[in-house]
């Protein structure tokens, strides 16, 4: 048997009180999750509008069964029709489908999934076309073998920009090894310390939105219990 972990973590930009992105996790009726990461155009209040209209579409599709790469369409179709492809958005989907025992990686967004499997760590990036703008716009889909030890993690853009404005990155080999090293149970603290990374790079006042979701897969000691925390400001 195995057990899905998944963790996330969200900043809004500095002196912006609301995220614009979005990050939902959804059951499949066939079981499994899918993680939901969306990125709404610009920051704040509007942004945050556009990633939940994007994100609950995605939701509502997933829980009546349909396919990742026929809900990344959808989605895309439904943003360029109410706002006349004038609004963009990036969309990534993290699945884990147990009636195909296989992880399904779904992206419409510049940032890469950053995959550790079997010691390796690689990243699926590539072309892969923001949605909202063009009618014939298609998400690229990469389907994984379900592996025990495996990490998928991703990120809207605001962690790729964390630290530019002063000369500094994330220094992702340093990450990549530290993924590589990593348990599925410390999944949360590994996505916590990415964060805080970010922001220290930021000197404490994000530039832009930042998102990170990750998945894990693990071997299980055949509890069916099942398990969720959240930690939310208001």
């Amino acid at each position: 048997m195995f057990r899905i972990q998944v963790a996330w973590s969200k900043m809004p930009k500095g002196g912006v009180g609301t995220s614009g992105d979005s990050v939902e996790l959804v059951e499949r009726p066939l079981g499994g999750v899918t993680l939901i990461l969306a990125d709404g155009q610009g920051s704040g209040p509007a942004a945050r509008r556009i990633s939940r209209l994007v994100s609950m579409k995605a939701v509502s599709l997933i829980a009546d069964g349909s396919r990742d790469g026929a809900v990344a369409r959808a989605v895309q179709d439904m943003l360029y029709t109410a706002r006349e492809g004038r609004v963009t958005a990036t969309l990534a989907l993290l699945t884990v489908d147990f009636a195909t025992r296989s992880l399904v990686i779904s992206r419409n967004s510049p940032a890469p999934v950053v995959v550790r499997q079997e010691g390796r760590v690689f990243r699926i990036d590539g072309a892969a076309e923001v949605i909202g703008t063009y009618r014939r716009t298609k998400p690229q889909v990469t389907e994984l073998d379900l592996v025990e030890g495996t990490i998928c993690l991703t990120f809207s853009d605001g962690l790729s920009q964390a630290g530019r404005r002063y000369g500094r990155e994330i220094d992702w080999a340093a990450w990549d090894a530290r993924l590589a090293a990593s348990d599925v149970d410390q999944l949360a603290d590994l996505v916590d310390a990415l964060m805080q990374d970010a922001v220290d790079l930021d000197q404490g006042r994000p530039g832009d939105d930042i998102s990170i979701m990750a998945l894990g897969v693990r071997r299980d000691d055949q509890s069916s219990l099942r398990r969720l925390s959240a930690s939310i400001p208001f």
